[in-house]
């Protein structure tokens, strides 16, 4: 038995993907293959929409060594879905075009656009849209090629291959690769839960369905002159929430589009012209929902440059002003400790307290010292000085630093941190200060009388690695974030806490941002703030 499970597991290494997940991926492809196959090409089992090739793109890009997986969920979903009888050598050979297709499309994509997919620029739509169409035109020449050497198509027939198999691939990468690009990010998936909160998703849906019955109510050869109307919950899905909004909504639009054209007779031409106008569709919301975010963001920054030019000014007053008393402070508990050790009379249950005390009280100044001086330098300069730092150390310095005050509030205060995580590049001075900030506001929260009495008032703190980044996350028992609030959170705002400056998260994503990660909030019960960094192996910016 322990050998099978030794097998298994250098299986996994090897091909990055385990067996569970090998299953639950030939599964989904499958479904969707059969879900989608309508109005096959006469002889070919060629659809006018294939969502598993978003599958096989999105493996491939995230996970490249999984070709071989990609080439059998193709095979057997020619086999098994595919109504057309084409002789096994040419399935074969022709399944592998699709898979070498599939392949050139993922690379394509991961030296373009980087693994993680950013489809958050007009710049990063367009490229996408340029490379997911060129990589289905080129594993349509690719199948058709393969089909006509094994006989199976005529010459005078490869045109229409290419045309019929490009569009369906396109349609289904445009549509639906989109989606998972969305699910792949834990960022991005609390988005889709804090939109679909929101009535106005709910209104955007109704919407939509209504304009699905207004467009399919028509005879049939009218129903292609009124799909624009479908444009319209997708713009304003677009305006309202940007391309994970426009996502979406196209996403729906798609599911309701197939399930009509199942359940009434069409043309295959007629399906194929709804498709094209769904590919125009999806890129037309996700651009103009990147155009929004684009917009949001030059926004924010603009936001932030003036909380950093307020905030620079500010730090370089408290620096010249705390520099002098805080080196005093230190020499002085220094020159306590001098004396503390000469008084050779006194008992040591009463010396030793002291020691610890002043010296304790020293670094406390010194640390302070240093704070202040950094964050100044942060706010002029936006500089930071990486070094490799064990993650687990900075959380442990952080709890340590909350412990006394968590206790006199009543709030349970835990960490816990990945073993395998490898020293993280980064600032301790001002990451330390994120951690502090993000641990104190929750700390505050779970102390309200509105923290669930049944869980208890706790905190805690978790750091694990999600792909190319390290995200840690602070977690309270308080009741949490409104989808508005998510939204409002970070901006500069007079502070609800006594003595407070509403400028501390603000700050916090500054220092996060210019270590070239990200601070994000989710909606939902319970307070949840993540951050994450760059897990390279060395030092990404200077």
């Amino acid at each position: 038995m322990s050998s099978l499970s030794a097998r298994l597991a250098g299986f996994r290494d090897t091909t990055g993907v385990g067996v569970a997940r090998m299953t639950l991926y030939l599964a989904a492809y499958l479904g969707l293959a059969w879900i989608s196959f309508i109005y096959p090409a006469r002889g070919l089992n060629i659809t006018p929409w294939n969502p598993q090739a978003a599958l096989a793109v999105g493996l491939l890009l995230w996970q490249p060594r999984s070709w071989w997986l990609v080439w059998v969920a193709v095979v057997s979903g020619e086999a098994l879905v595919g109504t057309e009888p084409i002789p096994w050598p040419a399935l074969v050979l022709a399944s592998g075009a699709v898979t070498a297709g599939y392949a050139a499309t993922a690379a394509a994509l991961r030296r373009w656009m980087g693994p993680t997919l950013p489809i958050v620029t007009r710049r990063d739509v367009a490229l996408f849209l340029v490379i997911v169409v060129c990589g289905a035109l080129f594993g349509a020449v690719l199948r058709a090629g393969a089909l006509w050497a094994m006989g199976v198509v005529e010459l005078a027939r490869v045109p229409a291959v290419i045309h019929r198999s490009s569009i369906g691939d396109s349609v289904g990468l445009i549509v639906t690769l989109p989606v998972l690009w969305v699910l792949a990010s834990g960022e991005r998936t609390a988005a889709s839960r804090t939109l679909l909160r929101s009535r106005e998703a709910w209104l955007i849906g109704l919407v939509t369905l209504v304009a699905m019955v207004a467009v399919f109510a028509q005879p049939t050869e009218e129903q292609f002159k009124f799909f624009y109307v479908l444009f319209v919950p997708v713009v304003w899905a677009a305006a309202r929430f940007g391309a994970i909004g426009a996502v979406w909504s196209a996403a729906l639009v798609q599911m309701l589009l197939m399930l009509a054209v199942q359940t009434a007779q069409y043309q295959p031409l007629t399906v194929f012209e709804l498709q094209v106008l769904m590919a125009a569709l999806t890129s037309t919301g996700v651009l103009l929902g990147a155009t929004v975010d684009e917009r949001e963001q030059a926004q924010q920054a603009l936001r932030a440059s003036l909380r950093l030019a307020a905030a620079g000014d500010m730090a370089a007053a408290l620096a010249h002003e705390l520099n002098q008393p805080l080196t005093a402070m230190s020499t002085y508990a220094r020159a306590s400790q001098l004396i503390a050790r000469r008084l050779d009379h006194a008992p040591r249950e009463a010396v030793d307290p002291l020691l610890e005390v002043t010296d304790k009280l020293a670094d406390e100044a010194t640390r302070a010292g240093e704070v202040v001086n950094r964050l100044r330098k942060f706010f002029r300069e936006r500089s930071t000085e990486l070094q490799p730092t064990d993650l687990a150390t900075l959380l442990a310095e952080a709890e340590r630093s909350q412990a006394s005050r968590a206790e006199g509030l009543g709030v349970r205060l835990e960490w816990s941190c990945d073993p395998q995580l490898a020293p993280v590049w980064l600032d301790p001075v001002q990451i330390g200060v994120v951690l502090r900030n993000l641990l104190a506001n929750a700390i505050d929260a779970a102390s309200e009388a509105r923290a669930a009495a049944a869980a208890g008032r706790s905190v805690a703190v978790h750091a694990t690695r999600e792909g190319n980044e390290v995200v840690v996350s602070v977690t309270d028992s308080a009741a949490g974030l409104t989808s508005e609030e998510v939204d409002r959170v970070f901006e500069s705002r007079r502070s609800e806490k006594p003595g407070g400056m509403g400028i501390g998260l603000a700050i916090s994503r500054s220092i996060v941002e210019a270590h070239g990660g990200r601070l994000w909030a989710e909606a939902g019960p319970g307070g949840k703030f993540h951050f994450s960094l760059p897990a390279g192996t060395g030092p990404q910016h200077e």
